[in-house]
């Protein structure tokens, strides 16, 4: 996968209202990683090292047999565990050819030093908390 260019960040929900400033700097802490169908990202239970933004293709997410949703561009996986320093709460599955962005931990928390990433990113992981909790 070739990297991002800026203007491509920009696309992303996430990083739509960053600065120009903003945006190269989380540009540098992003790698571009492909996945095929059937590769997890994220496995429920294992420890979160890592954090994803979906740039194209689908994800499957799911708790034990359950389906809890499926998840395409501009999407984040993975933030709970890293955000909660716990288990990763479901398993992300790719379900096609899937093109995202990878960050660590230390990574995440650097983009998270972005206050427009934080809101977006806290945003998301406060809904799916409650939607874990109901499922």
């Amino acid at each position: 996968m070739a990297r991002n260019t800026r203007a491509d960040l920009r696309k992303l929900p996430m990083f739509a209202g960053l600065s120009r400033r903003a945006l190269a700097r989380v540009d540098s802490l992003l790698t571009p990683v492909v996945f095929n169908d059937g590769d997890v990202l994220c496995q429920e239970g294992k420890l979160g090292r890592e954090a994803f933004v979906i740039v194209s293709g689908e994800v499957e997410v799911s708790r034990g047999a359950e389906h809890l949703a499926t998840l395409g561009e501009g999407s984040v996986v993975g933030e709970l565990a890293l955000l909660g320093h716990g288990p990763r709460t479901a398993t992300v599955t790719a379900a096609g050819l899937v093109q995202a962005l990878v960050m660590s931990a230390q990574e995440f928390a650097s983009v998270l030093a972005e206050p427009v990433v934080a809101d977006e990113v806290r945003r998301v992981a406060a809904e799916r908390s409650g939607a874990l909790v109901a499922a």
